[in-house]
């Protein structure tokens, strides 16, 4: 029996503005944002999960095209036709529902439509990278790997075979990131950016952490407000870059 897994990218207000944004009406943050009417601080924190009951709902889900009630809840029809907003989309509604995540079980066996991310653990070890991967077996479960359709891959210029899957603990990334959420790391960016959230081997731990650039050095920042608890640190020789975060998935709505 071949193992199966679900396509859970558009469960949350975030993910679906995003994937509304980006599929359907093709705009950038800033595009939607001045067609809504709305500053692109408000789009970026949606799409983030910061904000999730948004004001202005109603203009954004008409400006990318798709039902308000869709867009917040993901209940009922998707696309949102003869919307002026978004004409040149219309032609694009077969393709549009085509792409859409769904329910149905996918076929993880080497679907070329289909790629998937396979959940992994990281550990300390030695050689170049200074981390060993340690694959976990893809079967039913918290194991089974995360899909995601081709043209994601292809969009974003990712490889799923340089891609691994993995859970968030503790409450450090809190509120951008929660205990439990899953999140996707991209290997195959390791160059510190400022203000990205990477994945990064610290004193021997895994730990997600904000890339900060401050008087000529790298710092490990938090999210968490609490910054007592949770004070940035400086990156130094023995820190190891795993991968750059490129998606969450949460459960907290």
């Amino acid at each position: 029996m071949q193992d199966a897994g679900l396509i859970t990218d558009v469960n949350t207000l975030a993910e679906r503005l995003k994937w509304a944004r980006e599929t359907i009406a093709c705009l950038s943050q800033e595009e939607l944002a001045r067609r809504a009417g709305v500053s692109q601080g408000t789009i970026g924190n949606i799409e983030a999960g910061t904000r999730r009951n948004p004001r202005d709902l109603l203009e954004i889900a008409k400006a990318v095209g798709v039902h308000a009630e869709w867009l917040k809840s993901g209940r009922g029809p998707v696309r949102l036709l003869g919307s002026p907003e978004s004409a040149s989309a219309i032609g694009r509604e077969a393709a549009a529902q085509a792409a859409l995540p769904s329910s149905r079980e996918i076929d993880l066996d080497n679907n070329p439509d289909y790629p998937a991310v396979r959940r992994a653990t990281i550990k300390a070890g030695a050689g170049i990278t200074g981390f060993a991967i340690d694959y976990e077996h893809s079967g039913a479960g918290d194991g089974a790997p995360i899909v995601f359709r081709r043209d994601w891959y292809e969009r974003h210029g990712y490889r799923p075979d340089r891609m691994i899957a993995m859970r968030v603990h503790g409450a450090s990334m809190e509120p951008t990131l929660y205990d439990g959420d899953l999140i996707v790391v991209n290997m195959d960016s390791t160059t510190p950016k400022d203000g990205v959230a990477f994945l990064v081997l610290y004193e021997g731990e895994p730990v997600v952490k904000r890339l900060m650039r401050d008087a000529g050095a790298w710092w490990l920042a938090s999210d968490n407000p609490d910054q007592r608890r949770y004070p940035r640190k400086l990156c130094d020789d023995a820190t190891r870059i795993v991968g750059e975060v490129v998606y969450r998935q949460s459960e907290r709505v």
